[in-house]
């Protein structure tokens, strides 16, 4: 009976190259493809899934079809590495690595179930990145991704009404995200909309793009702080600090901006919790003044790296195989789970070398953003700064979580890079159809 199949598999194979095959020259399709995933995963939570031996689901066929095209880029010549792409395909490679040798001691199950957000994070990464893209490209992306974010909000609206009127509905995502009123969103949303927040500014302050683009951050701040996620509170707070630093005119517009979100914030929570707003003053109070899960947290760190029976010299210089798991205990209760934070995490499967050549990416990334000529940074839509920011607050939320596959595409576009040269006077942005510059 199994060989009746084959040919139908064969089929699929076919079918599946010719999608990745078609993407090769089309990122913006492959970004609106992983965006669509995304929202999917985010609003089902309980995703379905297709058993091959190991749980395929939507969004690791759509990475199974970015890796053949970026494959295909790459081994073709479509597609130049440079240096941030060398050291993505060193990543790759230890991975692979990893996966293999994973392969061979805990079998396919096992050990892909385990490498399922480094790939599709990594494929990303290798596709995304290997691509040059003009200001319309980006301007398109970033309207994609604000869309994407409201599509979001959206969710978090429902789960909240759905949650206060006690609908039998909300036992689907309390089990994955906790109980409580306001945590209707994951960790890895939460950071979706903090990206949207700090583009939607930088429009704002560049005057361009759409009305309601410029003024998304007015809803996206009230909402992330209802969210309840202190790791994406910290990244706002180190993002605005950034910003304050770094540029005059987010200071110019600071005080109406916090003004502005703290109107929307009441309003907002007026309207969904009615009568019932203290609690959502008290969850926040309570989020905001407890510390155990980050103890917890640091407890399971020093196991990990201190009591690990897997470390040895080998794995620790190359990464020990996928499958190896996270079994630690932790103030004296066995946990299985990954270990919240990505840096330990990229330590025990990828091992010092993946480390440090994660940390190279991401410092190389943003040292060829500042290397643009100030004259040409506000061009890249919707400004160079931004692109620099979206890599520096990856590394911070990475201290407590991992890197979910939609931030691949911000990471590849954003370690892509733009090397650029004048044709002709510059005007102002609104005032160009087309960039006044071409690629060097």
């Amino acid at each position: 009976m199994q060989i009746l199949y084959l040919p139908f598999l064969i089929v699929a194979m076919l079918v599946l190259v010719g999608l990745g095959l078609s993407l090769r020259t089309r990122p913006l399709a492959a970004a609106t493809m992983v965006m669509a995933a995304y929202l999917f995963d985010s609003f089902l939570v309980n995703v379905p899934a297709i058993p091959l031996g190991l749980m395929l689901y939507p969004a690791d066929i759509v990475f199974g079809l970015l890796f053949v095209a970026a494959a295909f880029r790459y081994a073709t010549g479509m597609a130049k590495p440079r240096a941030v792409q060398w050291i993505s395909i060193g990543l790759f490679m230890l991975f692979a690595i990893g996966l293999v040798r994973g392969f061979a001691s805990f079998g396919i199950k096992q050990a892909g179930n385990e490498s399922r957000e480094w790939f599709d994070f990594l494929a990303g990464i290798l596709y995304f990145s290997s691509f040059r893209y003009t200001p319309r490209m980006r301007k398109k992306l970033t309207s994609r991704w604000l869309t994407a974010s409201m599509v979001l909000v959206g969710i978090a609206v429902f789960r909240w009404v759905a949650t206060l009127a006690g609908l039998g509905i909300v036992a689907q995502w309390q089990g994955l995200l906790g109980e409580g009123e306001l945590r209707v969103l994951n960790a890895s949303n939460a950071y979706f909309l903090a990206m949207a927040f700090f583009a939607s500014v930088f429009l704002n302050m560049g005057n361009t793009g759409p009305q309601w683009q410029r003024k998304a951050f007015y809803l996206f701040g009230p909402v992330l702080l209802l969210l309840q996620h202190r790791t994406v509170w910290v990244v706002l707070l180190l993002g605005l600090i950034w910003m304050g630093l770094k540029d005059a005119r987010f200071r110019g517009m600071a005080i109406g901006a916090i003004a502005g979100m703290a109107v929307v914030g009441i309003v907002l929570t007026a309207i969904l919790f009615g009568h019932k707003s203290e609690i959502a003053a008290s969850s926040l109070r309570e989020s905001a003044g407890n510390s155990d899960s980050f103890v917890w947290r640091v407890e399971g760190w020093y196991q990990l790296l201190f009591n690990n029976p897997s470390r040895n010299p080998f794995n620790d210089t190359i990464g020990q195989p996928f499958g190896t798991g996270f079994e630690r205990m932790v103030l004296g209760e066995r946990v299985e789970v990954a270990p919240h934070n990505y840096y330990i995490s990229a330590f025990l499967r990828l091992g010092i070398i993946g480390l440090l050549l994660l940390l190279r990416l991401y410092a190389l990334g943003m040292r060829r953003l500042k290397l643009l000529p100030i004259q040409l940074r506000r061009y890249v839509y919707p400004d160079a700064r931004f692109w620099a920011l979206v890599l520096f607050l990856q590394l911070v939320y990475f201290f407590t979580y991992g890197a979910s596959y939609d931030q691949s595409i911000l990471t590849g576009v954003a370690i892509a890079g733009m090397r650029l040269r004048l044709r002709r006077p510059l005007p102002l942005p609104y005032e160009i159809p087309e960039p006044p510059f071409a690629e060097a």
